[in-house]
């Protein structure tokens, strides 16, 4: 009996300068199980880092997770959640427990895969804005960011 390809491949898909403010998306549907981060959010690692948890790859996913939180522990970085709907209630406990970690959350509904360049769109806006309002929530990555984001922006509406 073959695997079931949403639960194939790594359970954790991981890219970006480790000392840059990080992105942890919650994928309730496997996506990147080849390794790799998918192509819409390639872009954003040159000034952040991007942690996929791929949920059904996991054999106990929340307790993965709360593992892969912990190695921002120590980083002192901010730490923006993005999760699918589909991830369900868990993913307030999940905020509740790491309230001093995690920095800002969102979350998507069905059926816009977490992988879709709006979804990329809709978390820098976020992040910049929130940039902009708390005086300096990415730092200096979010100025880089600021100035490239233009290019990003084309390159996602591009595909």
């Amino acid at each position: 009996m073959d695997e079931e390809p949403r639960s194939g491949g790594p359970s954790v898909v991981w890219a970006g300068p480790p000392d840059a403010p990080a992105v942890v998306v919650l994928d309730p549907a496997g996506v990147g199980r080849h390794g790799d981060l998918p192509g819409t959010w390639r872009p954003v690692t040159e000034h952040l880092q991007v942690m996929w948890c791929r949920l059904p790859a996991a054999d106990e996913p929340w307790h993965e997770v709360d593992e892969v939180l912990a190695e921002f522990a120590d980083r002192s970085v901010p730490v923006h959640l993005v999760a699918g709907a589909a991830a369900g209630s868990e993913v307030g406990e999940l905020i509740r427990r790491h309230e001093k970690l995690i920095t800002s959350a969102q979350t998507f509904a069905a059926p816009v895969p977490l992988g879709h360049p709006e979804v990329v769109l809709e978390v820098l806006r976020e992040l910049l804005d929130g940039d902009s309002e708390a005086g300096s929530l990415l730092g200096e990555p979010g100025s880089a960011l600021r100035q490239s984001v233009g290019r990003l922006f084309d390159q996602l509406k591009d595909g």
